[in-house]
């Protein structure tokens, strides 16, 4: 019965994405996608400062014209900074130039821990599946489980010592490994996952159900969010359908 669990819970979690690559060796350029590095910011905007007034640091840029996905925009930048020292709560902008025209060329680097250097990124569409951290999965994964086996388990901890005990995982999370459930440590448009608790209903925010964005920390080519944590964006699906990107909420967590 797992499998049939298991090939519901993908089917019916399925989301069409874009998974964040890393060019090894590239140094990105101004209208480049890109984590870190200097901005697009066109003639006359203003470099985006924190709370304290210093200028904050670049956390991913994307070209929407270099994705295609049903509910966003098609063309445009979109931006997301965040103040340098990484405080938290997290002190961000979200910016989204919806037509591209000349560009600052006076901009500096702002250099943070978060990244080593500036990092090109390529999109690669695929499909990403709903991460157990998300506070919507005893919901989902609880109604499968119902449907399949006739078990009402309406909590997370029951639902997860019933995958445990038919998997026969020590971590119930290698069972999703197992079965291909993808949840991609960076994407555009995929879900989210967190080391600690989804923030969502805790901030009153579960009208967030789209996760704009999601960074993980990668040791390899030096990315640090706090101590090895994630950084996220959430918006309403009526915004982002409406191309209101600027309403999105950043936050992040670490272990």
């Amino acid at each position: 019965m797992i499998d049939k669990i298991m090939e519901l819970y993908k089917e019916r979690t399925k989301k069409d994405c874009y998974k964040i690559e890393i060019e090894d060796g590239v140094t990105p350029e101004v209208m480049d996608d890109k984590l870190g590095g200097i901005p697009y910011l066109p003639v006359g905007e203003e470099y985006p400062l924190d709370k304290k007034g210093n200028p904050m640091v670049l956390a991913i840029q994307v070209n929407l014209e270099n994705i295609d996905l049903e509910d966003f925009p098609k063309k445009g930048i979109l931006e997301i900074y965040i103040d340098k020292d990484l405080d938290w709560p997290c002190d961000y902008k979200v910016k989204y130039f919806k037509e591209i025209t000349d560009y600052r060329k006076d901009i500096e680097l702002v250099e943070s821990y978060m990244y080593e250097k500036p990092l090109k990124i390529k999109l690669v569409k695929d499909i990403d599946h709903m991460s157990p951290n998300d506070y919507k999965f005893p919901e989902v994964m609880g109604s499968i489980i119902k449907e399949v086996t006739g078990n009402e388990l309406n909590t997370y901890f029951d639902i997860w010592d019933y995958i445990e005990e038919q998997t026969e995982e020590e971590d119930p999370f290698d069972a999703f490994n197992e079965y291909n459930v993808n949840n991609f440590p960076g994407n555009v448009s995929g879900y989210p996952d967190f080391t600690q608790t989804d923030p969502r209903p805790i901030k009153g925010s579960e009208d967030k159900t789209e996760c704009l964005v999601k960074i993980d920390s990668n040791l390899r080519h030096g990315v640090m969010i706090g101590d090895s944590g994630i950084l996220f964006a959430f918006i309403s699906k009526e915004d982002l359908k409406a191309g209101n990107l600027e309403t999105a909420i950043v936050d992040w967590a670490c272990c």
